[in-house]
């Protein structure tokens, strides 16, 4: 975890960073973001669109458990403990986990924890199962998104939430398989594009796939969920949202 030094206050510690997200202090200061005012604005598109879509889940019960998968600088695991029992972030950057260790104790957040977890990695049953589970800005970032979306499903009681960037294009129809007289029929795909390791916001792999609208919406509904639909982003949305570039996906058993 990030050390603090005895002479200065964990505010100012946090103030001498420069940071992904906007985070209000208890003193009212605000951090200094590395991205523009224009990037930010997904952030609060993001959080907009999952307010909204756990609304009921949350007026419901003040119980629920949450998991927050590639959990970043931990932005959206605070807002989610805002309103649930307990909250997990899985990140696989050391980095953002001593920079979301740090924003909780300031922010007093004791009912969120972080773990460092390479999803693409993580064997089946390593972590209890919550109530809601979200992952935001990751599957264009995995070389192998079926296998995480298939922990994500496991670990998911209640609703997955999945924000990613999309091919736009959807491709599907029968296409020949094994032989001309027998085919099969293909539900969207996913678009191979270069990783970028190197940044620090980006992904593990050198190798990503993107994928479709279709193809997210049919493998989820394969792995079980009985409930999934693409979230109608608000008035103001950032610009990828607003055309469909990204798109937020519910899934509910």
């Amino acid at each position: 975890m990030t050390l603090v030094k005895d002479n200065m206050s964990v505010e100012d510690e946090i103030l001498l960073q420069k940071w992904f997200y906007k985070f209000r202090l208890p003193s009212g200061r605000e951090t200094a973001q590395y991205v523009s005012e224009e990037i930010d604005k997904i952030h609060q598109t993001r959080l907009s669109m999952m307010m909204d879509a756990l609304a009921e889940d949350f007026a419901e019960s003040s119980d629920l458990t949450a998991i927050d998968l590639s959990s970043h600088q931990g932005f959206f695991s605070i807002e989610l403990a805002k309103h649930c029992r307990s909250v997990l972030g899985l990140e696989y950057q050391q980095r953002h986990i001593d920079s979301a260790r740090l924003i909780t104790q300031v922010l007093s957040a004791t009912n969120v924890k972080f773990e460092q977890v390479d999803l693409e990695h993580m064997a089946p049953g390593s972590f209890d199962p919550a109530d809601i589970v979200i992952a935001f800005g990751l599957f264009y970032n995995l070389e192998n998104p079926i296998g995480v979306l298939r922990r994500a499903r496991e670990l998911t009681r209640r609703v997955l939430l999945i924000e990613t960037q999309t091919t736009i294009l959807d491709l599907e129809g029968a296409i020949d398989s094994g032989h001309h007289s027998n085919t099969n029929y293909m539900h969207g795909y996913f678009g191979l594009l270069s990783g970028n390791p190197d940044n620090i916001d980006g992904s593990a792999s050198d190798i990503v796939l993107y994928p479709s609208p279709r193809a997210l919406i049919w493998a989820l509904k394969k792995l079980g969920f009985g409930r999934v639909r693409t979230l109608s982003p608000p008035a103001g949305a950032y610009q990828q949202l607003a055309t469909g570039k990204r798109i937020m996906i519910e899934a509910r058993f």
